[in-house]
């Protein structure tokens, strides 16, 4: 099918060219000097330069291998116009002299010419649309490269994040089972089924808000089997009516760092608040830095700062004050995250 549309390309060209000469041979006033077999004649010619154009072209980067894209090009079409014009200026001159014709050197410079004319015109414009081409390869090429390697550190930000969770709940498990054997086997029950849920979403950039809260509830659930109601959550209820979407994980994350840096007591609990603001999810808890925090593993908000920006291309915002914490987190709309994962 490209070989019929190239020759139809070729037959017109040469139409056209055919009419250009004639009107260029043609004096003011007199009939157009048009032969009407003049276009297949160029068009078998244009298929000819064509041709060469592109053997040179093949031959001369198996051979020399030229170091860029227009070198190549101009180097095949330089070699493929003298053989081409070498070529038809002898078969010009073999023609003549079979039907006995004067040679005139005048006359073979001007065949000459237009046989550079027409092998610019055919081969030129092929140089150009190959190289399109090959730079629209290339940059494609680039793009999916570019897009593998985002998606390569997605996955090591993703499994990083995975180990420090289940390290935590370990830890918490571990000193259950030295004050409640009873209430250690409810936890496992519980951390179990949690965890399964966390193990669904984990191949999802992104997942509901809804889910994320019912994942929210479900982990402030497992820690108050250790501190009772020291922690505690508050769910705005606009957001349990919302249809939107946010990167996995980011709210059990947040609810973790609170958890592990803030000292709290069932007489003075620490109470966690999630509201809506301009389309991003606010988490906000008054600061009380214990005085032994553990170290963290340096996957936290830096972690969640870079999946945010590769998957919906906002950053987060984290407000942290005196007596303040606030981390908001960037929303999306079911819809418009449809065409962002499709890209």
């Amino acid at each position: 099918m490209n070989r019929l549309k190239t020759l139809a390309l070729l037959a017109a060209v040469s139409l056209l060219f055919s009419l250009y000469l004639a009107l260029l041979q043609t004096a003011p006033g007199q009939p157009l000097q048009w032969h009407p077999d003049a276009p297949v004649w160029l068009t078998m010619q244009a298929a000819l330069a064509l041709w060469l154009n592109r053997s040179i072209d093949r031959q001369l980067r198996q051979v020399c291998q030229p170091t860029g894209l227009l070198q190549g090009f101009a180097l095949s079409f330089a070699c493929s116009a003298l053989l081409f014009v070498g070529l038809m200026t002898v078969a010009q001159l073999l023609i003549d002299w079979a039907w006995q014709q004067p040679a005139q050197l005048q006359q073979y410079l001007r065949i000459a010419l237009m046989y550079l004319l027409l092998h610019s015109l055919i081969a030129g414009a092929d140089c150009f649309w190959r190289s399109l081409k090959q730079q629209q390869q290339q940059q494609l090429t680039l793009i999916k490269a570019e897009q593998s390697a985002q998606r390569y550190k997605l996955q090591t930000l993703q499994q990083q994040l995975e180990p420090h969770f289940l390290f935590n709940n370990l830890n918490i498990l571990s000193v259950l089972i030295h004050k409640n054997a009873d209430l250690a086997e409810e936890f496992l029950q519980q951390f179990a089924d949690f965890y399964r849920l966390m193990l669904q979403h984990s191949s999802q950039p992104l997942v509901s808000l809804q889910d994320e809260l019912t994942l929210a509830q479900l982990y402030m659930a497992l820690q108050q089997q250790r501190f009772g109601q020291a922690y505690q959550l508050s769910v705005e209820p606009e957001l349990e009516r919302m249809d939107a979407l946010l990167v996995s994980a980011s709210l059990q994350l947040l609810l973790e760092n609170a958890l592990k840096h803030n000292q709290a007591s069932t007489e003075q609990p620490l109470l966690i608040s999630l509201s809506y603001q301009q389309n991003m999810l606010s988490v906000s808890h008054q600061r009380r830095p214990k005085v032994h925090a553990l170290s963290g593993t340096g996957t936290g908000l830096a972690n969640l700062q870079q999946r945010c920006q590769q998957i919906l291309g906002l950053p987060i915002a984290i407000l942290a004050g005196t007596d303040h914490f606030e981390v908001k987190l960037p929303l999306q709309q079911k819809e418009a995250a449809g065409a962002l994962l499709a890209d």
